[in-house]
């Protein structure tokens, strides 16, 4: 053997051993573990290497309190893994020369339009897909989150959305814009981005437990059911909101056997069975970098780490390092595969604010790099402890102050130009009740707290209290109300501004 050709050898070697390295006889008694230390309900995990798949279970129960075993197969939210389906979806309309990634969106969508008039003439599929609307963090999550808007309805509110960066100038998480891009798919395949997905992706995948319907979904007898934590971190089963109107954002279903098979596919270059899903080169062009945008720290992240079409790409040494996250009410995933030594992770929870599946990525992550300092589980442990026996923040009161009216003056509609209105009014003869009309999840009760301030304790416990102060002029007249509430999941409360509708 000559020397070039012992060098070849020794690499090879060297790229099939180290993914060897995933101790599959320690996964169990980790997960075991972890599921007792942060009270899981329930999860499945996925492993995919060199196209087969090396391990494939699930663990504990899909409803809490109940035998309900979860296999392989149970179906769990996937959350924003769901975008890069729909980074998929365009891509194949890409490779069948019917769209290109950076035609104008107001060619499709006639009736697409933002804030600043120039942006939406320009504004590209690329930077749907990237993040650079220079709108702020997760917003127009008031518009989507659990309202009974539309797709095309929240999009033809997008314009009321005031940006905080310059148009292209630097990254933002979003929801709004990966919606928007379905409904391009949707235009340009002549019918509805759901239906595309499952015949061009999920039938040609064997993907048969997958959907983005909400009705399919609730169908399933193989369903996990969404878990969160109370006030006085109690774990509680809730109701899944059905989500179709982000579906191309986040609201996909599916297993850890049918990711193993989405992971597959992408490992293997756009083909599965020897039937090609997507072009090598339009796949490379989604997971390429496109911006920078560092959103986790060391040992994860770095200066380098990028977002291309859905994903979020970091380079670790000599490898690739492709991965994406996704939390909806009472669910939570991660999914990351490493390119260069053809291996992929899914792994699916049916709980939400745990930090079960990171702990768990941190262990694969540090048994294929090799890297202690990926071990970080005694540290969130001793957080989460904490956490738990913490006491609750008490907001400051000032006490003997009365309100400026009585009850019956705070009542009325309430109404933002973008979300349109809410509702106050009496609810018994000391307290008041606040209803938004579009999104049933946020309705509760008001009872006095100072001044003209008070305190909301909304019904669903996914929704923290929070507080509502009542705005006047100088003629004692009620002009509007402002919220100092927690934003919660993709819902900021500073985004709306509600005046009292004569």
């Amino acid at each position: 053997m000559n020397k070039f050709l012992y060098l070849i050898f020794l690499f090879g070697i060297t790229i099939n051993a180290y993914p060897q390295k995933i101790q599959l006889e320690a996964i169990e008694p980790f997960i075991n573990q972890l599921m007792k230390d942060f009270e899981v309900t329930g999860l499945s995990i996925g492993i995919v290497r060199n196209d087969s798949v090396i391990y494939s279970k699930g663990f504990g129960t899909r409803k809490v309190n109940e035998n309900l075993p979860i296999d392989e197969n149970t179906i769990f939210g996937i959350g924003s893994i769901s975008k890069s389906f729909t980074a998929l979806t365009l891509g194949i309309l890409v490779d069948e020369g019917k769209i290109d990634w950076d035609d104008k969106v107001k060619d499709y969508l006639p009736y697409f339009e933002l804030y600043d008039s120039y942006v939406s003439e320009n504004f590209t599929i690329r930077d749907l897909l990237t993040h650079r609307s220079g709108l702020k963090e997760i917003s127009g999550g008031t518009l989507w989150y659990h309202s009974d808007l539309s797709r095309k309805d929240i999009i033809k509110k997008l314009k009321y959305l005031e940006p905080v960066s310059g148009f292209r100038e630097k990254p933002a998480y979003q929801n709004v814009m990966y919606l928007v891009a379905g409904e391009i798919v949707s235009m340009v395949a002549r019918t509805s981005w759901d239906d595309f997905l499952k015949n061009r992706i999920f039938d040609k995948l064997e993907m048969r437990n997958s959907t983005s319907i909400s009705s399919v979904r609730e169908s399933n007898k193989n369903l996990a059911f969404p878990h969160v934590w109370n006030e006085d971190y109690k774990k509680m089963l809730v109701a899944q909101e059905k989500g179709d109107n982000l579906a191309p954002a986040g609201f996909i279903y599916s297993s850890a056997n049918d990711m193993n098979k989405y992971m597959k596919m992408l490992l293997n270059d756009g083909v599965f069975k020897q039937d090609t899903i997507i072009s090598k080169s339009t796949l490379a062009e989604i997971i390429k970098p496109q911006i920078i945008y560092p959103i986790e720290g060391s040992p994860f992240g770095n200066e380098f780490s990028s977002y291309g079409f859905g994903w979020w790409v970091t380079p670790r040494n000599n490898d690739k390092l492709i991965e994406h996250n996704g939390v909806i009410d009472g669910m939570a995933a991660k999914l990351f595969m490493i390119k260069n030594l053809n291996i992929g992770v899914i792994i699916l929870t049916n709980i939400s604010k745990e930090p079960a599946s990171f702990l768990l990525k941190a262990k694969l992550l540090e048994q294929i790099f090799e890297d202690k300092s990926l071990d970080f589980y005694e540290t969130v442990k001793g957080y989460r402890d904490r956490r738990v026996n913490r006491e609750p923040k008490i907001k400051t009161r000032v006490n003997n102050t009365s309100p400026s009216l009585g009850l019956n003056g705070y009542t009325g509609v309430y109404t933002d130009k973008m979300y349109g209105d809410i509702n106050i009014e009496p609810l018994n003869e000391k307290e008041l009740e606040i209803s938004f009309s579009r999104s049933s999840i946020f309705r509760g009760k008001l009872e006095h707290w100072h001044f003209d301030t008070f305190k909301i304790d909304w019904y669903d416990i996914r929704v923290p209290d929070g507080y509502l102060t009542f705005n006047f002029n100088s003629d004692r007249k009620i002009l509007g109300i402002s919220f100092d509430q927690e934003s919660l999941l993709d819902v900021d409360f500073s985004e709306i501004n509600f005046l009292k509708k004569e």
